[in-house]
């Protein structure tokens, strides 16, 4: 399928500016976990149990409720757009119609369900849990509409949107409302729950403003993407969309149900820092999609390698610095948040070492689905899934909160290496050379961050000032050294201009 230049009204945006607006926005999504985090423990941990297990079940099923349109609309619109006569509005809206039937049925379905939810994942705060879930089920078409939106901006060439409604405004907006709410007293936690939402309903109306600035509403005749091509391709990611975010989340809300809610609220706030991290590489992966997806589909198999391994490179070079300092201070950063989550803050390092490997390995399911193999992507995840449930029921009751972060770290291994394996044996036959995702670029990132923040961890003290210095001195060393390498990292390609 020839990929043609984009005709709507966005600029097509480089992998390399892509990435950096992704690395710019994650650090203030980073900057926004850290601050929920704190914002929601500093009171109970029965508190922040209650908060993140409702927030999970709502990540879980907004992003479910998107149907996986935000890939399906980056995978067909560059196709799409070849045609002369087609404009992008009939592709979106054949994509958002079943989102906004989904999601409103979900939002209907939790504020039924939410009493026995609550019975059955937090049996200490039933009425909290369900009054929290009644009101952030509200959020659920938002959330999914802004999720669809975005897949189609970036679908139209512009990582921009992305970055400014999912790690800048909604994000810095949550910060605002929940320290205003909890700076001053002990709310109720309905009102935190209100605070929370309401920023994501702002998130929405930006992305479709967004989405409008970008000529996604330009409709003209030539409509060249069917709607049986569309769903058959789309209908499997829905599925490994929605096992996707649950195999992020589902640990906390397993995790009430298996321990208690103060497990939960101490699990759920430490994992914060996991998350940072780890949607710093997903903005990364996402930002190289579209690019990945044209080298591809023009059949342009040395451009796809390079810009697989080039991401890979980058991403090991931005998420092993931190990944590695997140597991030798471990214990400061818990005491961040409270000092009652010290004695649980080792689960860092084993979390840690799981995102290690997932940085290694790539935007990797991004490269299967961009190849178009959306239910070969679905068997990975839900092997992963399955895999992460089976161990957290058999590890937790003995290990505690330490056996669900195996089960989390093992069942992120697991996805990768079969994602890997299904790459590589799709394009074994098509090209001179499988698309591989780790290379030496990637080798020589990881030395650099061992070399940058291993020997200054060490040697400074588990407290505060130690965790700074780590910062600040491994930061130094890490971007010394990738500048030094440059060429070889790519590095020019992640700078503005």
């Amino acid at each position: 399928m020839a990929v043609t230049h984009n005709k709507t009204n966005a600029p097509r945006q480089s992998a390399g500016t892509a990435s950096s607006l992704a690395i710019a926005g994650a650090v203030v999504t980073t900057i926004a976990n850290f601050a929920i985090a704190y914002l929601v423990s500093r009171d109970s941990a029965e508190v922040a149990g209650v908060f993140f297990i409702a927030t999970a079940i709502i990540t879980i099923l907004g992003n479910s409720a998107s149907l996986g349109t935000m890939t399906g609309l980056v995978y067909f619109m560059p196709g799409h757009l070849a045609d002369e006569g087609a404009g992008p509005r009939p592709l979106i809206t054949m994509a958002l119609r079943p989102v906004v039937i989904a999601s409103s049925m979900l939002a209907i379905l939790l504020v039924v369900a939410a009493n026995p939810l609550a019975q059955l994942v937090a049996a200490d705060r039933v009425d909290q849990v369900t009054d929290l879930l009644r009101i952030l089920a509200l959020t659920v078409i938002p959330w999914a509409l802004t999720v669809s939106s975005l897949g189609a901006t970036r679908g139209l060439g512009s990582h921009t949107p992305t970055v400014m409604v999912s790690q800048v405004v909604r994000p810095g907006l949550q910060i605002i409302a929940l320290g205003a709410l909890l700076l001053t007293g002990t709310p109720p936690v309905w009102a935190i729950g209100v605070a929370w939402a309401a920023p994501v309903f702002i998130g929405a109306a930006l992305a479709f403003v967004y989405l409008g600035r970008l000529g996604g509403w330009e409709s003209r005749v030539g409509e060249k993407t069917s709607s049986n091509e569309f769903w058959s391709y789309t209908r499997p990611r829905a599925f490994s969309a929605a096992l996707q975010v649950a195999l992020e989340r589902i640990d906390v809300v397993l995790v009430g149900a298996f321990v208690g809610l103060n497990a939960a609220g101490v699990y759920g706030a430490l994992t914060r820092f996991i998350t940072a991290g780890n949607f710093l590489m997903y903005s990364v992966a996402q930002a190289v999609s579209p690019g990945l997806r044209r080298a591809i589909a023009n059949e342009n198999w040395t451009k796809a390698r390079h810009t697989l391994q080039k991401a890979t490179g980058w991403l090991v070079l931005i998420a092993w610095p931190y990944f590695i300092a997140v597991s030798l201070k471990p214990e400061p950063l818990a005491r961040l948040l409270s000092a009652d989550y010290v004695s649980d803050a080792s689960i860092l390092g084993l979390l840690a070492l799981g995102m290690m490997f997932s940085a290694l390995s790539g935007p990797i399911e991004l490269t299967l689905l961009m190849l178009g193999r959306s239910t070969l992507a679905l068997v990975g995840v839900a092997t992963a899934i399955v895999t992460d449930v089976v161990l957290l029921i058999v590890l937790t009751p003995s290990l505690g909160l330490a056996g669900a972060a195996i089960a989390w770290s093992v069942s992120v291994a697991i996805q990768n290496l079969i994602n890997a394996w299904f790459v590589r044996r799709e394009t074994e036959p098509r090209a001179d050379h499988p698309l591989i995702a780790p290379s030496m670029r990637a080798v020589t990132a990881g030395a650099i961050a061992a070399v940058a923040v291993v020997p200054v961890a060490l040697v400074t003290p588990q407290s505060f000032v130690g965790l700074v210095i780590v910062g600040l001195v491994g930061g130094v060393l890490t971007l010394g050294l990738a500048l030094a390498t440059r060429d070889r990292l790519a590095i020019r390609e992640l700078l503005p201009g």
